[in-house]
């Protein structure tokens, strides 16, 4: 009897931690094709880019535009303990669909966590979330592809961790190679089941990851049609005095977002229409004898 109350207490435990570490938003509801050793069961190092799409990131709800916080990915029960070393996480985003045939997407990939050596050690009996808080929260546009490299330059002898994964018959979703230094080796079309955390924008945040822009430009709103909230972005080449306005199907003013001196860069503004009805409006851009104006729809 004291058995049974001990399994079901250590059960109790590992299912309260599992629920503990389950990320807001991941890409799959199953446990997908199988495991795969790429990158955490390499023992002489490994480098992985996987490719996520828009709107991918959808269970248990969609993941909005926001700072990415934490990261996750699917790991199953081995135990360890594996020392890794010198252990990085990358991000990026593009409006690729599919990654470039032959080549590690570069450009506008940000560190976002690392670490000289680490531990994992899975004291799960099943498959689980692992979880890698961020040194440097990422500013995630849930309009385009997230790109995510996990790398390290190799792990203590044995069997190591094993991630979980999702498999397409088309279109290249991982890029990787297998010893470093990290030339490219190989591509398929294997996706890695992952999850984030993901603070949403509130009033106007500057988009970090960014470099300046090479001109003015005003974004479609995500989502569109919403309810009640969205963002807008907007890209500046040079500072200078910015205005942005809502405006209702009648062309009356409804809204003022922004109205103030900003600096070059890139921007998110949040629009709460709570207190606004259904129905089309407008958004307006102007800066440095830049205007641009664009529709959005908000349906209650």
């Amino acid at each position: 009897m004291k058995k049974v109350i001990a399994l079901f207490v250590l059960s109790f435990l590992l299912s309260t931690l599992v629920s503990a570490e389950t990320p807001q938003h991941y890409n799959y509801s199953t446990s997908g094709v199988g495991n795969n050793t790429l990158p955490l069961g390499t023992s002489a190092g490994s480098l992985v880019q996987w490719l996520i799409r828009p709107g991918e990131l959808r269970y248990p709800t969609l993941a909005k535009t926001g700072k990415i916080t934490n990261i996750y990915f699917l790991l199953i029960a081995i135990l360890g303990p594996y020392d890794y070393s010198r252990v990085s996480i990358l991000l990026g985003q593009t409006s690729l669909t599919s990654l470039p045939a032959g080549a590690f997407v570069t450009e506008h990939m940000d560190t976002v966590y690392h670490r000289d050596s680490i531990t994992i050690h899975s004291n799960v009996v099943n498959t689980h979330w692992y979880k890698f808080a961020l040194d440097n929260q990422f500013i995630y546009d849930s309009t385009k592809s997230l790109v995510i490299q996990l790398e390290h330059y190799g792990h203590s002898a044995g069997t190591a961790s094993y991630i979980h994964a999702h498999t397409f018959l088309t279109d290249k979703r991982r890029n990787y190679c297998t010893i470093p230094p990290f030339l490219f080796s190989g591509q398929d079309a294997y996706v890695v089941h992952c999850g984030i955390d993901v603070t949403p924008f509130t009033g106007v945040e500057s988009n970090q990851n960014s470099r300046v822009p090479k001109e003015f430009n005003l974004n479609q709103n995500y989502p569109n049609p919403f309810n009640p909230e969205t963002v807008i972005s907007f890209d500046l080449p040079k500072s200078g005095f910015v205005s942005l306005k809502v405006y209702n199907i009648l062309g009356e003013e409804v809204a003022t977002l922004l109205n103030e001196t900003k600096t070059a860069g890139s921007y998110n503004v949040n629009f709460d229409g709570s207190s606004f009805s259904s129905g089309m409006y407008y958004y307006t851009l102007e800066s440095n004898g830049f205007a641009s104006t664009k529709k959005m729809l908000l349906v209650k």
